[in-house]
């Protein structure tokens, strides 16, 4: 007979070893405080599911190699999986992305009790597909970064709240940080080094260091903030700044249609935004667009990309910033094409 063990209890031991430290990264480092949030936000999903659908989530203690067990087991946990996405899916109205990143997680608690609380459950868990899906990288392009510094009448038309957000939306686009280290820089961080400024972080997210040297402009916006006590910028919640600069993007006429697509178990579907109307690009601009825009202006500047990876902070062999180097080159490439007509026969332009 197979021993059980309820799910939920086990889970949330798994929050408290995290939180506590006596589950560590395989580099030995403690777990981000924002993956615990997120492990906290998959235990309550599994707990409205075990809810909704009236289930008695446990875990079961594989001992032995016995056929009709394995068979059961199988079944249980391929079950488990179907009606867990399910609900994400159509309850929860969730797509590839997230859902894909909960099924992480449930792998990785799995993980755990395998190896750390001498909980054999078996290799079921290890067929629980993470889906993803790639979404477009949404990022300003340079006449439009450059509107935002230089447009002085633009800037007067803003109300106080919405210059603030900008300001900060336009470092942002100039030294890459994300919004969670931008937001907790200090005079501190500021360093003079032969006759230039240089704002020097911490990520939160990978501890890297990163030194970035300061534009005369960034340096203009900092002085209108260095006498503040605590954070060097205006803080807003990320909720309030992506709705300011949503709206600093409208009033900029940044209201072209796009197409937006969402991906469930695959299928690509076209969605509209929450009126049910077509989708602007001011629409998309959020706080990870500084950063986007930052890295892929780098990029089709012509930096080399070994020197990007050590401003923002990504690894080698990160899948995230390829995507950033593939967007740089489809640019470059358009730019080359238009270099190229100048080596088309005169007679042939009018067929271009």
């Amino acid at each position: 007979m197979l021993k059980q063990h309820p799910l939920l209890p086990l889970f949330q031991k798994f929050i408290t070893s995290c939180k506590t430290g006596k589950r560590l990264k395989k580099d030995g480092t403690r777990i981000r405080p924002q993956t615990i949030e997120n492990y906290g936000h998959c235990q309550k999903l599994l707990v409205d599911f075990s809810i909704e659908k009236e289930m008695n989530l446990v875990v079961y203690e594989v001992k032995g190699n016995n056929k009709r067990e394995h068979t059961r087991l199988k079944k249980y946990w391929g079950n488990f999986y179907g009606q867990f996405t399910d609900y994400l899916y159509k309850q929860k109205n969730c797509h590839d992305n997230y859902t894909g990143q909960n099924i992480k997680m449930i792998r990785t608690f799995f993980s755990w009790l395998n190896e750390s609380c001498g909980i054999g459950t078996g290799p079921y868990y290890k067929t629980f597909y993470v889906t993803r899906e790639e979404i477009p990288i949404i990022t300003l392009t340079v006449e439009q970064l450059q509107y935002l510094v230089f447009d002085k009448a633009f800037e007067a038309s803003l109300s106080k709240p919405l210059q603030t957000c900008k300001d900060v939306f336009v470092i942002g686009c100039m030294v890459g940080l994300r919004f969670s280290d931008l937001r907790k820089i200090k005079l501190q961080n500021i360093e003079e080094r032969d006759g230039s400024s240089y704002l020097k972080v911490r990520s939160t997210k990978t501890s890297t260091d990163t030194l970035v040297k300061l534009p005369s402009q960034a340096l203009e916006i900092i002085d209108r903030y260095k006498k503040r006590k605590g954070s060097l910028l205006p803080v807003v919640s990320m909720v309030r700044f992506n709705k300011n600069i949503k709206k600093i993007g409208e009033l900029a006429g940044w209201v072209m249609p796009m197409v937006k697509t969402r991906t469930k178990k695959g299928i690509n579907k076209e969605i509209n935004n929450c009126n049910n109307a077509t989708v602007r690009f001011c629409d998309e601009i959020s706080s990870h667009t500084m950063r986007r825009t930052c890295i892929t202006t780098m990029l089709t500047s012509g930096m080399p990309e070994y020197i990007v990876r050590k401003i923002s902070g990504h690894t080698s062999d990160s899948k995230e910033f390829f995507r950033y180097v593939n967007l740089a080159q489809s640019l470059m490439d358009k730019e080359i094409e238009k270099m190229h007509q100048h080596f088309v026969p005169p007679d042939m332009l009018d067929s271009l």
